[in-house]
């Protein structure tokens, strides 16, 4: 009888010992997560000693398995009971970057698991409890569509988009864009437009807020509406899509000219002398640059200066009316000259002949 009872009490022992030491993380199971937060931890001292202990963190990629960070703290005095540590109750720290990003006051955008360690502060170094924690670490903002307006009427076929990026901004560590454009058909709705229609733009790692539709690609219909939407990745890993936007391409409606004159082609090339026969110069200019404001240089043969004309210029097709005044004659040369953005000059010679 005497043996069963002394079984019974070895068996059930181990359920009614409690550890001498446990340590608990308090850390969000996800959104953003500052490195100071690391050491939000409730330690609790099961016996009366007073103990001299120091804390051990790892934290590893869940993903990978790699520790991207290992921290010590300074010591620590903990008598019964139960103590809240922060991080400035354990000073000093020292840090071990294993990931350079880590240094940053955001712990980067990933999956985590921060592991704890209290050991005693002797020869031995006994190891007294031990916990850890996942920590899922998503922007608090994802990023956000800027223009085209949605909804919104384009002057060009080949427009600029731009957008805002996620917050905050140092969590990421290589922080790259994906940008699709789709046709939206009748009947659809634009998340089905962007999961289910063959893109009519698609570009990858945009390290940029912005993109300019390449002129390599065929110019967007004015007769249809379009659908986009960007992708924000972390190196490879997704991090966060904007909403999607739509918009349509307005038609261009061409001025009339005056009198009989024709618009004349601005270009790079020399193609020839041109007659107006009115003291108004009609321009025709395709840019591919962003919207800025142009200065129109009118010179003579000499190239003296006459005029300056300052016009904004679109992105496509634009047409301009320069107006000449008394210092242009007839039957002389003069040149006009446009600089784009890309300080490449753009010329019409002209001659006035109203007979």
């Amino acid at each position: 009888m005497i043996k069963k009872i002394l079984f019974l009490a070895l068996c059930t022992a181990p359920f009614f010992t409690k550890a001498q030491v446990t340590i608990n993380a308090q850390l969000p199971p996800a959104g953003l997560v500052q490195k100071d937060q690391l050491w939000n931890l409730v330690i609790t001292n099961n016996k009366a000693d007073v103990i001299d202990v120091s804390i051990k963190m790892n934290l590893q990629d869940a993903v990978t398995g790699q520790i991207v960070l290992s921290a010590s703290t300074g010591n620590i005095l903990i008598s019964k009971g139960v103590k809240i540590i922060s991080v400035k109750d354990i000073q000093p720290i020292l840090y071990n970057y294993n990931v350079q990003e880590l240094s940053r006051t955001n712990i980067p955008m990933g999956n985590y698991i921060a592991c704890y360690r209290i050991v005693k502060n002797d020869e031995g170094q006994d190891l007294l409890g031990e916990d850890c924690i996942n920590i899922n670490i998503d922007p608090l903002s994802p990023p956000l569509l800027n223009t085209p307006a949605d909804k919104s009427y384009i002057q060009t076929p080949f427009p600029q988009f731009s957008w805002m990026p996620p917050a905050p901004f140092d969590m990421f560590n290589n922080l790259s864009y994906d940008l699709l454009i789709t046709e939206l058909l009748s009947g659809q709705n634009t998340t089905e437009a962007i999961q289910y229609n063959t893109p009519v733009y698609s570009r990858t790692n945009i390290n940029q807020p912005y993109e300019t539709y390449a002129s390599s690609f065929k110019k967007l219909d004015t007769g249809k509406t379009y659908a986009w939407q960007v992708i924000a990745k972390n190196g490879l890993s997704y991090a966060a899509k904007t909403d999607v936007w739509t918009f349509k391409v307005k038609a261009t409606e061409k001025p009339t000219a005056f009198l009989d004159d024709t618009y004349f082609l601005l270009t790079d090339n020399f193609v020839g002398t041109y007659r107006i026969t009115s003291e108004i110069l009609h321009i025709r200019y395709y840019s591919r640059d962003i919207p800025y404001s142009g200065i129109f240089l009118l010179s003579d043969e000499n190239g003296n200066v006459k005029k300056k004309i300052t016009k904004q210029v679109v992105t496509g097709d634009n047409y301009f009316d320069l107006d000449l005044n008394i210092n242009f004659q007839q039957n002389k040369l003069y040149k006009c000259t446009l600089v784009d953005l890309e300080n490449k000059g753009h010329i019409l010679i002209f001659n006035i002949n109203k007979k």
